[in-house]
């Protein structure tokens, strides 16, 4: 049941069934995005979220995971090298060889 509710909140509710090569990459996403939060996370770590999406899909995701920042108060920490899907976020560390660069 959590499962399902998961599906629906990210908006894939009657996709259960399919297997991943039947969904697009962005339906993929969303899908993982699901399985992160059926446990209701405090944190949720996304590593390049967005890397494979066409830009359209892409400010999908990342509406989806700032809803979940505010609406569920859950932290979300992001790794991307796309600068406008880091727009995003409230805060932003930038690295540079594993050495923290700057802040935002």
């Amino acid at each position: 049941k959590m499962a399902l509710n998961a599906l629906e909140t990210v908006g894939l509710k009657g996709w259960e069934r399919h297997t991943p090569g039947e969904l697009s990459g962005g339906q993929q996403q969303r899908v993982a995005i699901a399985r992160a939060i059926v446990t209701e996370p405090a944190v949720l770590l996304a590593d390049e979220p967005t890397g494979n999406l066409d830009s359209a899909r892409s400010r999908e995701i990342m509406e989806l995971l700032c809803e979940f920042n505010r609406n569920r108060g859950i932290t979300i920490v992001m790794v991307t090298h796309e600068s406008d899907m880091a727009g995003y976020a409230g805060r932003i560390v930038r690295f540079m060889d594993g050495v923290i660069q700057g802040q935002d």
